[in-house]
């Protein structure tokens, strides 16, 4: 946390989860240049509201003093007041438009404030749901608890609106505006404080006229101006610290003839020769000594994995364990190969052949220079799928275990839930794989996970309702449970917070009730993925709502039935892989025994707290619940199939129908071809006669008007013409044999032609 004091008077409530801003064509956040008649305005750049110009002359500080302390707020909140101004704001007439600000791109610039040194507020790395173009995925950002906290005192002193809408993907998003209660608010605030806020609001010289705008690329948030500035914002840039752990497995876990883990205890000093890359000074609320970390998540595992598991990690063999990746040798045949640096070592501890295992991991990721990280943690991998990181923390950078800040425990928390998604995807099979990729929409690496602290001693102990102050306190436990639902005091020396993300659990006795927490754990596990299961039948309830609008306008676009048939497939392929998640969920809930009761009154108040038999009953009815969406979602893939095998019916027989429309008009058109072939034929025949007997005619000189010569009449009249009937038969000869000559030479050149073309196309052999 920032070392900068903090009002005294300062409050805040839990945040609100979410993203929203106003954006524009390209998907930046942008501020507005709304006209207000009530506020005067100073000439500001494009695309910004204008803030009123104020002076001392007009507003005294001690006025403005006086306002914050009459509401309760602090510089703080007049800073998020004026940050909110130049991007959301309400509406103050009809024809005005309504501004809002999502939750992420308000984070981002919360963010840039603290860095800059105007807002006095902590951070710590948050995991975080980022929409974009209809996909989500799951990023670490540095959150300021604080920041979140003061926008929703804000929103209850009503000086900020709130809007609740889902994003494509059906994930809930949060809008903030400055009310016209904020407004009235805003036209007190002095312009000196304005100016603050400013200096990170603009881009640099030559742009310090144009406010910065946030926008993201998919992988990093920048912030530009409408000048051509443009820069990445560190939002995303996690911080490390150096430390040292120890794997560590609960005694309820392991059998009695198990390995030892490793203790690191004797190395705790290597934590101090190490550094960070914090970017600030860290001021701390509460302190935890000789902390258990334990990390959990639920994947479909049955008992074939569990052992295809143990054999993989040499369960039963002399050397047990070793190093793994989940690279796969396409060359097994090749003398050698390569791979990053980063391998996992992993030490079996102790196993059933068919019902779970125990190992210790050791992580071998390159960090940055400097940064001394001994990361080893226990892993327990149980045939119902609750699977368990745990490691004890010896030391983080120069502090012992007896004295750990939760502000460095949140980052290391960080490396936890990276590298457990990194192991586990070595160890997982490709179906087990395929299964997460799809529920988690191809984002299974950054998968949430549940956090459970567990400390010996907290510092300072309170009662339980005094940790959810509003205030420091309570935003330090943010940081590693998540927004705070409940605490309560178990017995008169331990204390439980539940918080949406975790439960730290913090006494002398908190070992006492490992059994009770692990199954809690393991419950809350199950509710986590059913959370991100029931989002997966939404996001595929609405693919199916799409492939029925491709079905209606098949008509309109020939390829709509290409992309329907593809739709389908993959649609038929997820709901195949969610029904078989949810066989898993279901014996994994039926075969999960429950602990009785304790009869000793602490852990018997623990149980009660918890409520550990209800919450078992509430995650198999919305487990049942989950069954009948699935089978709904079976039936209404079935009836669009069933309809596409009618589309695809129909263009067959239009496609019959047109060939055998095509083929009649085809042979009709044969026959008149034949026709007119015939006809042409005949046609040849005669104008061939008539060529011939013209022939006859210019033996004589034809239609000179000279008389014949002599050797005409003596050699062809008189012999010829005279004798009647001799000259007729002579023509009729002659025709015949010089039509049979053209008729012979027509047919040899249909024939030659015929011969050319089955020369050049091969069909035609």
């Amino acid at each position: 946390m920032p070392s900068r004091s903090v009002h005294p008077e300062y409050s805040s409530s839990q945040a609100g989860r979410g993203m929203s801003s106003h954006h524009d064509s390209e998907g930046r956040l942008k501020g507005f240049d709304d006209d207000d008649d009530d506020i005067p305005i100073q000439a500001m750049s494009k695309g910004t509201i204008a803030i009123p110009k104020t002076s001392n002359d007009d507003y005294e500080e001690e006025d403005y003093s006086d306002l914050l302390e009459e509401l309760g707020l602090t510089l703080n909140h007049a800073k998020l007041i004026v940050l909110l101004a130049k991007y959301a704001k309400a509406a103050r007439t009809a024809t005005e438009k309504e501004s809002w600000i999502r939750q992420i791109p308000l984070l981002v610039l919360m963010y840039e404030g603290v860095t800059a040194g105007t807002l006095d507020f902590d951070y710590a790395p948050a995991s975080v749901l980022v929409s974009q173009e209809g996909h989500s995925r799951r990023m670490w950002l540095n959150v300021t608890q604080e920041g979140k906290a003061a926008i929703d005192d804000l929103r209850e002193r009503e000086l900020v609106n709130g809007l609740k809408l889902s994003s494509e993907d059906f994930q809930p998003v949060t809008a903030f505006q400055l009310s016209l209660k904020g407004l009235d608010i805003l036209r007190r605030i002095p312009q000196s404080l304005i100016s603050e806020v400013e200096q990170f609001c603009k881009g640099p010289k030559p742009f310090d006229q144009e406010y910065l705008e946030v926008s993201f690329d998919g992988e990093e948030f920048k912030l530009s101006t409408d000048g051509g500035f443009e820069r990445v914002s560190l939002i995303t840039d996690c911080e490390d610290v150096s430390y040292v752990s120890s794997p560590f497995l609960p005694r309820a876990l392991r059998t009695s003839w198990g390995r030892e883990l490793t203790s690191n205890k004797h190395r705790a000093h290597e934590s101090a020769s190490g550094t960070s890359n914090i970017r600030d000074e860290l001021s701390e609320a509460i302190h935890l000594s000789h902390v258990t970390v334990y990390v959990g998540e639920w994947i479909p595992f049955g008992a074939n994995q569990i052992v295809a598991l143990n054999e993989r990690l040499g369960a039963l063999d002399r050397c047990q364990g070793g190093l793994f990746t989940a690279l796969i040798d396409k060359n097994p045949t090749d003398t050698q190969f390569k791979v990053d640096a980063g391998l996992t070592s992993v030490k079996v501890i102790d196993f059933d052949l068919v019902r779970f295992i125990n190992f210790e991991a050791e992580i071998n990721y390159p960090e940055e220079e400097g940064v001394v990280q001994i990361e080893n943690f226990g892993m327990h991998l149980n045939v119902d799928g609750t699977i368990l990181y745990g490691m004890k923390v010896e030391a983080i950078l120069d502090r012992q275990s007896d004295n750990v800040s939760l502000d460095h425990l949140s980052r290391l928390l960080v490396d936890v839930h990276q590298d457990s998604s990194k192991i586990m995807n070595d160890l997982l099979s490709g179906y087990q794989r395929s299964l997460l990729e799809m529920i988690f929409m191809n984002d299974s690496q950054a998968r949430g996970k549940y956090n459970m602290i567990i400390a010996d001693a907290i510092d300072p102990k309170l009662p339980a309702e005094k940790y959810l102050d509003r205030d420091d306190n309570e935003n330090e436990l943010k940081q590693i449970i998540g927004d705070i639902i409940d605490a309560h005091d178990v017995g008169e020396d331990d204390v439980l917070m539940l918080g949406r993300d975790g439960l730290l659990m913090a006494g002398p006795n908190s070992k006492m009730f490992e059994q009770i927490l692990l199954f809690y754990l393991s419950l809350l596990c199950r509710e986590l993925f059913i959370r991100n299961f029931f989002v997966r039948t939404f996001v595929l309830d609405d693919t199916l709502k799409k492939i029925r609008a491709l079905i209606q306008s098949y008509e309109t676009d020939p390829n709509n039935i290409a992309r329907i048939r593809v739709s389908l497939n993959q649609a038929s392929k997820d709901i195949i892989l969610l029904k078989e998640t949810l066989s898993y969920l279901e014996e994994s809930l039926r075969d999960m025994g429950k602990p009785d009761l304790p009869r000793e009154p602490r852990s018997k108040h623990l149980y009660e707290i918890l409520n550990c038999s209800g919450m078992h009953n509430d995650v198999s009815m919305r487990v049942l619940d989950l069954g009948k969406l699935v089978d709904g979602l079976q039936h209404e893939l079935a009836n669009l199939s069933a309809i596409t095998d009618v589309i695809n019916t129909k263009q067959l027989e239009d496609v019959f129908k047109g060939v055998e429309s095509n083929t009649k008009f085809l042979v009709d058109a044969s026959s008149a071809n034949e026709r007119a072939s015939a006809s042409l034929e005949v046609m040849q025949v005669v104008l061939a006669g008539s060529f011939a007997f013209d022939i006859v005619d210019r033996i004589s000189g034809g239609t000179l008007n000279t008389d014949p010569p002599e050797w005409v009449i003596t050699y062809i009249k008189e012999p010829l013409i005279d004798p009647p009937g001799i000259w007729f038969a002579i023509n009729i000869g002659w025709l015949l044999l010089l039509c049979y000559l053209l008729i012979r030479l027509m047919r040899y050149l249909q024939v030659n032609r015929k011969h050319q073309l089955s020369h050049f196309c091969p069909w035609c052999h």
